[in-house]
């Protein structure tokens, strides 16, 4: 009986997850803005007909925000859509990449982001929803209609191959100013129900410290993080 000789088997290449990329100034715009508040703040990521995966400008529009949410104004969205369209730029470019930031550590989504993003983007055949946190960390997800729904994971990288102007910190901090208006933050976690918060665990815990943290770099101390006697 004549023996086949062993052949090794093949190894698997791993394959590469995709990733999410900014220009340069995008990557810079969205750290300057990350730290120059202490809310969350949210924006559009624009991107290019031969990269939609590439960020390469970062679209502030009207807003409010707290240290755990965004709300982009309605008036405000269906502006910009306008003016983009009038450009001569497509959705896809324009309307399918959220951006925000997190004041705490954890960029990891709540659940109100998720139903945010579900309501906002649902509809549309793929979007991507992406989270900076102030301590650096990044999420960032793919969500994918055609063919049935799926969610892919996605690296986020800064491209520095591609060209790119100078930073402009003066112009994002009047844009900040004129986009985002912050409201107060309520802290008093001692009224919450108790049947909400156990419910919730984990997702509480971590929602209840990045909003304690955010208030304490405000100045403003809520009922569990006052100094005795005072």
């Amino acid at each position: 009986m004549r023996r086949r000789p062993y052949r090794r088997p093949r190894r698997k290449r791993p394959l590469r997850r995709p990733a999410l990329r900014f220009s340069p100034p995008a990557w810079a715009k969205l750290l300057f803005l990350r730290d120059l508040g202490p809310t969350e703040v949210g924006a559009f990521g624009i991107s290019r007909p031969d990269g939609l995966l590439l960020v390469h400008e970062l679209a502030l529009i009207q807003q409010s925000c707290t240290s755990t949410f965004v709300s982009f104004e309605d008036a405000a969205v269906a502006a910009f859509f306008d003016a983009q369209v009038d450009q001569g730029r497509r959705p896809e470019e324009f309307g399918r990449i959220w951006i925000h930031t997190h004041p705490g550590s954890s960029p990891q989504p709540s659940r109100v982001d998720r139903e945010t993003f579900q309501r906002a983007f649902g509809h549309c055949d793929w979007a991507v929803m992406c989270i900076l946190a102030r301590s650096g960390d990044c999420f960032a997800e793919l969500s994918w209609r055609c063919g049935g729904p799926a969610r892919w994971p996605l690296a986020v990288e800064v491209d520095y191959g591609c060209p790119f102007p100078a930073a402009e910190p003066r112009l994002w901090e009047e844009e900040y100013a004129a986009a985002v208006a912050a409201e107060a933050a309520w802290t008093d976690f001692s009224a919450w129900p108790t049947r909400r918060w156990q419910s919730q665990g984990a997702e509480y815990d971590r929602w209840a410290a990045d909003t304690m943290v955010a208030a304490a770099e405000q100045g403003r101390a809520g009922p569990l993080e006052q100094e005795p006697g005072r």
